[in-house]
């Protein structure tokens, strides 16, 4: 059964098939492109799926305008702080969030008692702390043997204080945000953009709960359902890229946020100084950080960043924004749709490359794309709702991909496999036409261009002929005879394939051969006579072994011929015609190449050259010449000698004869 080729090929696909799928089960569990190809593809998906930024967030920026109006140092002094504070109570943001350290106590202790008063009057201020030290993970999360806190003052002062720990990833990038850490006594801290985006929709994080690897918070006009990860990170959506600093923004004549492709941002300075807008800060949720500030190196190269970097600020901005439009891009699909989405891709493209095996490579790279593009585009549809459904998965693509190698094993198989039958293709072919003939059709085939019609040659014509054979076919059953005549040219053929010699045909009890079609052969009128000679060697040879009373007679001629294809459409065959065929015919005549003897024509004789001995024959007449053709017996030719040369004739042949083409 597995002998035909269509049920092995059938039986190749589902092999690799299933190979691919048992592949993709290993690359899943053990998470093999998470951190590479996945990830790329995961940025790539955020890139494409920016959606609409809603004014729900502003960040206030500790950029360099405002080092400048507090005295060219940062960091810039309490005060600085104290003074925003009191200008953004009557702006009436919903929260306000630090990204600031307040864990060293300022020299003078006023400042303190000054800063935690305005935060106290403010009454919705949320202070950073975070883990530091040694990590473990915990039950979805991370614990931390040191935590750094806001000094007593102002984390009294406070309506909260939250985690503001980053985390990039092996390549660099801020892919998500800790959702929440423990420190060291089991005590847990929310993240800044958690606790932010729940005041600001009035979530109730004391009733949150996680159920797996989910994490949800009640809300209003809504849970929250976040994915949440064993380190206790939640995928941050970037609904925008890195915002340009504030400078550049004054430059471009888009301050202060006019352009809606960015974060609202506006420099601590002006709002202190009463130059913000209050529909720029009113009901917002408001972070305030280190941004476009030249002395804080606090950015981080982000999915949506081309090149660009983020700073901290803007990164909890985007996290806070994921949460209030309740949107999570979970890094690749469940196991079971993706490999589903591997066992479609890899069979479909299979399929194509056994149909077409080049072309349906190509097709199948172009299926690859198709189902890229689509699932791109479905991606970014999930992210064009005000509000969201909760985690949105990016599509596996880095574990499709694969599927790819599998059809390059599948068209190597195939072209190896074709190859092969190629070759005993020829193999077989060449048992009914030689190799040279069979190589000549197949390539001719190939280019396009195998018809009938022929081309002039200068070949040498080997006719040989059984003598006696009627008597011969007269005492055997025809299954022994025909026994015998396959012995005997099966041994011919191997001696004349050594010479470079063409077999043209077996026409019953004679065999044709050619030296110089459809292949050039150099010294092609010697190579011609010593294989002659060698055949007969062989022959008696055989013959004095018990062999059958066979013997053949060898007529050689060498001269110019029409080689090519002759017959019909459907049917050819490659073949000499010729007046030079006719006389190598001729001179195969008992009376002329008796029994064991090889004879040529002067033609033939004239390119032997001069270590030969001859025997004059004389001339015979052929049908089509006016001038009887001098033919000779060739006793000895080199190191090669027939084995019983017959002596010369009593008188040369003199009389007229008519050739026959056999």
């Amino acid at each position: 059964m597995f002998t035909k080729r269509p049920t092995r090929q059938r039986l190749v696909v589902a092999g690799l098939t299933l190979v691919g799928l048992a592949v993709g089960v290993l690359f899943l569990r053990g998470e093999i492109f998470d951190t590479s190809l996945q990830s790329v593809v995961y940025d790539r998906a955020i890139t494409i799926g920016n959606t609409t930024l809603r004014n729900q967030v502003t960040i206030v920026a500790l950029d360099d305008f405002t080092i400048t109006q507090y005295g060219q140092h940062y960091p810039p002094p309490r005060q600085a702080y104290t003074d925003l504070l009191r200008a953004l109570k009557p702006l009436n943001p919903s929260v306000i969030a630090f990204d600031v350290a307040f864990y060293d106590a300022a020299q003078n202790p006023e400042e303190d008692r000054s800063l935690a008063a305005a935060i106290r009057d403010a009454g919705n201020v949320l202070l950073a702390m975070q883990g530091s030290g040694r990590a473990t993970l915990g039950d979805h999360t991370e614990r931390y043997s040191v935590v750094q806190l806001p000094i007593p003052v102002l984390r009294d002062a406070a309506a909260g204080v939250a985690s503001v720990n980053i985390h990039p990833d092996p390549d660099g990038r801020v892919r998500y945000s800790q959702l929440l850490i423990e420190g060291p006594d089991g005590a847990t801290y929310y993240s800044l953009p958690l606790i932010t985006a729940a005041k600001k929709v009035h979530a109730e994080l004391s009733k949150a709960e996680r159920t797996g690897d989910l994490f949800t918070v009640p809300a209003p006009l809504g849970n929250r359902v976040i994915p949440i990860d064993r380190r206790g990170g939640m995928s941050i959506y970037y609904a925008a890229p890195p915002a340009p600093s504030t400078a550049d923004a004054i430059r471009s004549g888009h301050y202060p946020c006019r352009n809606p492709d960015y974060f609202c941002i506006v420099s601590m300075k002006d709002v202190i100084n009463g130059t913000i807008p209050r529909d720029l800060i009113a009901g917002r949720a408001v972070f305030i950080g280190a941004h476009s500030l030249s002395a804080v190196p606090d950015d981080y190269p982000v999915p949506n960043s081309s090149g660009e970097k983020m700073f901290g600020v803007e990164i909890w901005a985007n996290a806070a924004q994921s949460i209030l439009t309740n949107r999570y891009p979970v890094l690749r699909q469940s196991d079971p749709v993706t490999l589903a989405q591997l066992l479609v891709v890899t069979l479909a493209g299979l399929l194509l490359v056994l149909r077409w095996r080049l072309y349906g490579f190509i097709g199948a790279l172009g299926l690859l794309v198709v189902y890229v593009t689509g699932a791109y585009v479905i991606f970014a549809i999930q992210t064009l709702r005000i509000l969201g459904d909760g985690p949105i998965e990016v599509p596996s693509i880095a574990y499709v991909i694969p599927a790819v190698f599998w059809w390059i094993i599948l068209l190597g198989y195939l072209l190896v496999e074709e190859q092969i039958t190629v070759e005993r293709t020829r193999v077989t072919f060449g048992r009914f036409v030689t190799p040279s003939v069979a190589r000549t059709i197949i390539d001719r085939e190939e280019a396009g261009k195998l018809a009938l019609g022929g081309e002039e040659k200068r070949v040498t014509v080997v006719f040989g002929d059984i003598r006696g054979f009627t008597t011969i076919s007269e005492g055997l059953a025809p299954e022994i005879l025909l026994g015998h005549l396959n012995q005997y040219f099966d041994g011919m053929v191997d001696i004349v394939n050594r010479y470079e010699g063409t077999v043209n045909k077996f026409n019953g009890d004679n065999i044709m051969v050619l030296w110089g079609a459809p292949l050039e052969v150099k010294d092609q009128a010697r190579k011609a006579v010593e294989c002659a000679l060698e055949m007969q060697r062989w022959i008696v040879a055989e013959r004095e072994k018990g062999g059958p009373d066979v013997s053949f007679g060898f007529g050689i001629n060498t001269g110019p011929v029409v080689a090519g294809f002759l017959g019909a459409k459907g049917r050819m065959e490659y073949t000499v015609i010729g007046d030079n065929a006719n006389v190598a015919s001729r001179l195969t005549a008992a009376d002329i190449a008796r029994r064991d003897q090889v004879v040529v024509s002067g033609e033939t004789l004239s390119e032997l050259g001069d270590d030969i001995e001859a025997v004059d024959l004389g001339a015979v007449g052929v049908k089509g010449r006016v001038e009887p053709v001098p033919c000779w017996q060739i006793n000895r030719l080199g190191a090669i000698a027939t084995p019983k040369p017959a002596p010369a004739p009593e008188a040369p042949l003199r009389r007229a004869a008519v050739a026959g083409y056999h």
